[in-house]
């Protein structure tokens, strides 16, 4: 039993039949029966109101009025909205909202029994169509706390002001698709609203006012019926009004639930948005304040004075799991549950009732409405002991011991790994299969061979360029496992027909491994990058845990590339010195040797040559026909070696090869005390160079961003050139189509002309961010080797620097390399304070990316350090 409980002051249970939502119930003065005791008025979708007064002895006559109003109710709010005859102000009135009216009643007390008069009624939309209500808000509207006027907001997002029994104007809100929480900030005189694109917008009620009415009519007829008509304002020298426009909008990134305005702090108001699992405080410039995960789902909060601090708010969060949550500020400082622990709070109000301060109202989801106060319950019994057998001190002994070893396992810092674990190991041959070994492109593999999606995997002599590597699976645990699914993750060079694989049972213990044949086919249109391929396994436990198990699969050298009879083109090239003796290449390209036929090893290997320089040939070829290729040279007196080829780009591969061949050498032999240093040691960094593939990435992107535009603008006119030709051919008198049927058939056929220029500039945009992963390796290792940069420090700059290339690389590049500049490589008299722009927005080109990348090196360069130590 919970300790902390909230405590029932008064409570009623309405019709069980009856449904709310959190805006069907308000507690305010209504009625002058008792003028410091508030009432709680109610209204279900099914149409009923009723208005409750509360008293300390829960009696039937505590309910004042009970009143079918025959359509449902949607929302119920008390403010001055009653005109009067004379010149003073509005009176006490209740809004009800239904779904195609707003009716404002007023309560007459006069007589023994309660009474609703209806004082105006507004059909909502144009004379009560195409406006069906969703909720609604009040306020002094303009800045006159004088009169207080309605908003109604409609399910597609359009809002109605009506100044008591006058409607003054419609508008609709934009980047809303459906109508979410709304609320009026009275400093601001602006509306706070949320929208399908998670953004919380502000909208000026002067903008509103002035902006251009909506257009109303009864189909798409009539629409363009007006268009044509001499006095729509569209076809009349008179200027248009002003679009409806946001102050601000502030993406939070979640659904929100409710919106509320008030002063957390006593200092400025607040607007504070409850989402789904977060609360969130913002300024009146739409900055966010600070913002707390909750941990739970929510369903609705309220807010109340702080008796602490005069002029602040306290917040209270209704929970799913039947709590309220009393936060100040950031803080939970109380947390209770609802009398009934099998419900939870829709609505929740605070107030006072018989002079009690900070009496909370709630309405839960069974219908259940009541009046609470924070209290404590205590046990109604005292704790007896049960009379059993004699205690077993050596078990209890035992089970200490065992939960002594729980806890220290927990808080120990030593990963403990589970028993129950599936251990994976591959084997990779050393050959490529053979080209008449059956490999099919059945069940629908067959895009793998089609040139027209520009992904090759055939070469014309050898046929299918494929390996076929092993993966076996073990599981540890008793039993076995069922529904296993085993996921591979390629780079681009890497293909296969399944990248997920699914086990119906895995048996475990000491059974034989299964074994699973994964085909890996070479895509013969990018270069190389990597030639690791990640595999995880994910199952579940018989106690419903997820567990996974990881590994890779390295991929030998000669799927990648094959070698050639040496060449000489050295238009990129750089050196690499080692502090070791010279290795031959061709041992230590042993296993590209060994898949080589004797005419081909005659080949590469003339006169011996091949000790000292390889060539190595991709499967890509450039736009000639020519094979990408890449050299090593060695050089017979010192360990230095030389990188060098016609295309910079191709120049990782090979070089990340090298190195990592060379450092498995000599760890082989010489062990890890080895000493091997590797260093770059060119006069500068080829950073022009690399900025050339930047340039042509962001080149490709502009083009294909124009494309897309132009097909934009082209569908658009398609679909209406269309719609005209729809009207002509249903209108009963026949009218002449004026050339718009080949309108439509030269902008169809423009429309394709478009769409393949969209297919060829998202292809190039796939080759020049290879391309640009590519330089991007290789620039990352000549900074690694040029400056000795330690392992951390090089993890730092290449997630800064990513050679894995997105959509927006430039964009959060250049950010990234402002964040290395105002924090790990910032002078020492240099502001770290500034607050970054973190809007990926793009740029017209990229000159300041190549400046802020430039100033980085040059800071590594004169010994700035990148790790945080």
């Amino acid at each position: 039993m919970s300790l902390f409980k909230a405590k029932d002051y008064w409570s009623t249970s309405l019709s069980a039949s009856d449904e709310y939502d959190s805006c069907g119930i308000t507690v305010a003065h209504l009625t002058t029966l008792d003028p410091e005791q508030p009432q709680i008025i109610t209204g279900s979708f099914e149409g009923v109101l009723r208005l409750h007064l509360p008293s300390e002895e829960a009696s039937p006559r505590d309910l004042l009025l009970e009143e079918d109003l025959g359509s449902p109710i949607l929302s119920v709010k008390v403010g001055n909205f009653v005109p009067t005859n004379t010149s003073d102000p509005p009176t006490v009135g209740l809004a009800v909202l239904h779904p195609k009216r707003l009716v404002v009643y007023k309560v007459d007390n006069s007589t023994p029994t309660l009474s609703l008069n209806k004082c105006y009624e507004h059909q909502l939309g144009v004379h009560g169509k195409h406006f069906t209500a969703a909720n609604m808000c009040s306020g002094g509207f303009g800045s006159d706390p004088s009169r207080e006027q309605i908003c109604v907001q409609s399910l597609d997002s359009r809002i109605q002001i009506f100044d008591l029994d006058v409607l003054s104007f419609t508008r609709r809100l934009p980047n809303a698709l459906l109508p979410g929480p709304i609320v009026y900030h009275e400093k601001l005189d602006s509306f706070i609203t949320f929208n399908s694109l998670l953004d919380v917008e502000c909208y000026s009620f002067s903008v509103l006012a002035s902006a251009q009415d909506t257009l109303d009519s009864d189909d798409e007829e009539d629409k363009l019926k007006n268009l044509k008509s001499p006095n729509h304002p569209s076809n009349t020298s008179v200027s248009a009004s002003k679009k409806v426009q946001a102050s601000w909008a502030t993406n939070l990134g979640e659904s929100i639930v409710e919106i509320k305005i008030g002063s957390l702090e006593g200092v400025s108001k607040d607007i504070v948005c409850l989402g789904t699992k977060c609360i969130f405080a913002l300024n009146d410039l739409g900055s966010i304040k600070w913002s707390k995960f909750l941990g739970y789902d929510t369903i609705g909060f309220t807010l109340f004075d702080n008796p602490k601090n005069p002029g602040s708010n306290n917040i209270i969060v209704s929970g799913a799991d039947g709590n309220l949550n009393v936060y100040r500020s950031q803080r939970l400082i109380w947390k209770v549950k609802l009398s009934d622990p099998n419900s939870f709070s829709i609505a929740t109000f605070v107030n006072d009732f018989d002079c009690c301060k900070g009496m909370i109202t709630t309405l839960s989801d069974d219908c259940r409405l009541s009046v609470s106060y924070l209290g404590t319950e205590s046990e109604k019994e005292g704790q007896v002991v049960k009379e059993g057998k004699e205690i077993n001190y050596d078990d209890v002994d035992e089970e200490h011991r065992k939960l002594l070893g729980i806890i220290r396992a927990s808080q120990s810092d030593t990963r403990i790994e589970p028993r129950e674990k599936i251990i994976m190991r591959t084997q990779v041959p050393k050959r490529l299969d053979e080209p008449d070994q059956v490999h099919t492109f059945d069940g629908g593999f067959e895009h793998l061979a089609d040139s027209a999606v520009r992904m090759p995997c055939i070469d014309g002599s050898e046929g299918v360029l494929r390996i076929t590597a092993k993966l076996f699976l073990t599981y540890t645990g008793t039993g076995g496992l069922k529904d296993v699914t085993v996921t591979l993750n390629l780079p681009d060079s890497v293909m296969t027909k399944d990248t997920c694989i699914k086990i119906d049972k895995l048996k475990g213990g000491s059974a034989t491994p299964m074994i699973i044949d994964i085909v890996f086919f070479a895509n013969a249109s990018v270069l190389p990058t990597i030639d690791t391929v990640g595999v995880t396994a994910m199952f579940f436990t018989a106690s419903g845990e997820p567990r996974t198990g990881t590994t890779s699969i390295k991929l030998p050298l000669f799927f990648f590339c094959r070698l050639q009879p040496a060449t000489k083109e050295p238009t990129f090239k750089f050196k690499l010195d080692t502090n070791k003796q010279p290795i031959m290449l061709a041992g230590l390209f042993d296993d590209m040797m060994d898949v080589l036929t004797d005419d081909e090893r005659s080949a590469v290997d003339a006169s011996g040559t091949a000790n000292y320089v390889l060539t190595f040939r991709y499967w890509i070829a450039d736009p000639n026909g020519v094979p990408y290729n890449a050299t090593v040279l060695l050089s017979k007196t010192s360990g230095r070696y030389r990188v060098q080829s016609h295309h910079m780009p191709s120049l990782w591969f090979i070089s990340s090869s090298l190195c990592s061949r060379l450092e498995s050498y000599f760890l082989a032999s010489e062990g890890p005390d080895s000493g091997l240093e590797l260093t770059y040691n060119e006069p500068h960094l080829p950073l022009q160079d690399f900025y050339n593939c930047i340039d042509s990435h962001f080149i490709s992107r502009q083009n294909l961003v124009h494309l897309l535009s132009l097909q934009n603008d082209c569908a658009h006119q398609f679909r209406t050139i269309q719609k005209r030709l729809l009207l002509r051919f249903k209108d009963r008198n026949a009218v002449p189509l004026n050339q718009l049927d080949v309108l439509l058939s030269e902008t169809y056929h423009r429309l394709l002309e478009i769409s393949s220029q969209v297919e060829s500039a998202q292809w190039t945009i796939t080759s020049t961010s290879n391309s640009l992963s590519c330089t991007t390796h290789l620039i990352l290792l000549f900074i690694k080797l040029r400056y000795n940069l330690l392992p951390s420090s090089f993890t730092v700059l290449s997630s800064h620097l990513s050679p894995h290339i997105s959509s927006t690389w430039e964009e959060s590049t250049d950010l990234n390399m402002m964040t290395l500049l105002r924090t790990v490589l910032a002078k020492k008299n240099q502001d770290q304070t500034g607050n970054l722009n973190n809007n990926l927005v793009m740029q017209k080109d990229t000159n300041k990316l190549k400046k802020h990348i430039s100033i980085v090196v040059d800071r590594i360069h004169k010994g700035a350090s990148l790790s945080a130590d």
